[in-house]
């Protein structure tokens, strides 16, 4: 009995010093994957009103999103490059009453839904601020493909019938990113991060610009393996 509670406490002690004694020196994880949540704000998400009686518009510039990244093992120590890829789904809904043309003062209620997704691969650049790998800085690079998909219904006060109208666009384009992460655990980084896209999206049939610019800001959360 005694021999076992020796034991026990000898394991529990070297668990305890080998704890104690790990130090955040390396990041030499082979992979990584980062999860995203944020919003992005784009300067041409506006849809004009084509049957109102003034200059009403959609604006869908504030769009919610989540997404995910996974990057290739990385060259280096302190200064690390490699290879990623990423993907962020965003989503937006918003209501409008106006006045429109012909309705002797009816007024429509105009429903618009949209989402958004888009994908990259580029590189990237990673930097440790300090020797003990506890601070990082990273940005990436590369071209985007980005598609969404809009929705709106018009409900008329009047006689008018109701209608829909469905549309999508697909776009090519280009991202950059860049970012800080603090150390959290062994194999873990929590931060925040900005991207900038640009993308070639023709919106014109609805009523608004031919490109898609626009930053996002996310929290991160990165994990080794």
């Amino acid at each position: 009995m005694r021999r076992t509670v020796k034991l026990l406490i000898s394991t529990l002690l070297l668990a305890i010093c080998a704890e104690a004694q790990h130090p955040y020196d390396t990041w030499d994880e082979e992979y990584s994957v980062q999860a995203l949540l944020g919003v992005a704000m784009f300067d041409n998400l506006q849809f004009k009103v084509s049957d109102s009686l003034s200059s009403d518009e959609v604006d869908i510039s504030t769009l919610p999103q989540v997404g995910g990244a996974w990057t290739t093992r990385p060259s280096g120590q302190r200064i690390q490059a490699g290879l990623e890829t990423s993907f962020l789904i965003g989503f937006r809904g918003t209501d409008l009453d106006y006045l429109y043309l012909g309705g002797g003062g009816a007024k429509v209620g105009l429903s618009v839904r949209m989402w958004m997704f888009d994908l990259t691969g580029g590189g990237y650049l990673s930097l440790f601020l300090d020797p003990n790998h506890r601070v990082r800085l990273y940005g990436g690079v590369g071209p985007l493909i980005s598609y969404a998909d809009y929705i709106s219904e018009r409900n008329y006060s009047d006689s008018t019938p109701n209608d829909s109208t469905h549309d999508s666009a697909l776009g090519i384009g280009a991202y950059a990113r860049a970012g800080v992460e603090f150390r959290t655990h062994k194999k873990g980084l929590l931060g925040l991060g900005v991207r900038n896209i640009w993308s070639r999206m023709d919106f014109t049939d609805l009523g608004g610009a031919s490109e898609l610019k626009g930053i996002a800001f996310f929290v991160t959360y990165t994990a080794g393996f």
